[in-house]
């Protein structure tokens, strides 16, 4: 279909999800979806290549005139071997006419000269914990899947186990607050005893050259 995901719902971030480092824990993101039209229902459903690196919540569902959804994205951490992966998302819309008893069938039922579809870039932002840099999707937009990848439906995640995720990544953020802390505290004390030793080297030497001075010149 000429038209496009764009033309049918908004999106924020529009382009690219950036997801921030350290990648040895969950890292979560969220996508907000927007339906423009003021008269049309619109179906949504979210797809990734690689669906056992990510969970979403939703990842499907319908949205009513000028609607929005917010969607939470979790990133597993991540292995050394899919560093070089790229990593992106899919994100399809179909006109909503009636109603719906089954989203899955709904969706093997649509016509995709009558869908959408607009990838989504994941861009992935090491910490200083982190040594590497992954970009990986397109801006562009289409209905077909023109350079041959392959997309799965992105699983979705329960609402505890969501909840579950976002208690964990705050643990982290706290450990790796106290872990700052406690290197800055660490230097510190090392400085510290630093000084006291210089301090006490140069009092030694300081009483070693007044002895000194004291059996040559008095």
């Amino acid at each position: 279909m000429s038209d496009n995901t764009e033309s049918k719902l908004a999106l924020d971030p529009s382009e690219v999800l950036v997801f921030e480092g350290p990648f040895n824990r969950s890292v979560s993101r969220k996508l907000v979806i927007r339906n423009t039209s003021q008269t049309q229902r619109m179906a949504f459903k979210m797809k990734t290549t690689t669906p056992k690196l990510f969970y979403v919540r939703p990842n499907i569902g319908v949205l009513a005139p000028e609607q929005k959804v917010s969607v939470d994205i979790y990133m597993q951490p991540i292995l050394q071997e899919q560093i070089q992966k790229r990593h992106k998302f899919l994100l399809m819309a179909a006109e909503v006419t009636g109603d719906i008893t089954d989203m899955q069938e709904f969706w093997k039922m649509q016509n995709p000269n009558e869908t959408w579809d607009t990838k989504i870039k994941c861009e992935l932002v090491p910490s200083k914990q982190d040594d590497f840099r992954q970009a990986g999707g397109s801006a562009a937009l289409s209905t077909d899947n023109k350079d041959g990848e392959v997309h799965f439906d992105a699983q979705e995640v329960s609402e505890p186990m969501a909840k579950l995720l976002k208690q964990v990544s705050m643990l982290e953020d706290e450990h790796v607050v106290l872990t700052d802390q406690i290197e800055s505290l660490r230097d510190q004390a090392i400085g510290r005893t630093f000084f006291y030793m210089a301090t006490i080297i140069v009092i030694i030497l300081a009483a070693v050259a007044g002895a000194y001075y004291g059996k040559t010149h008095l």
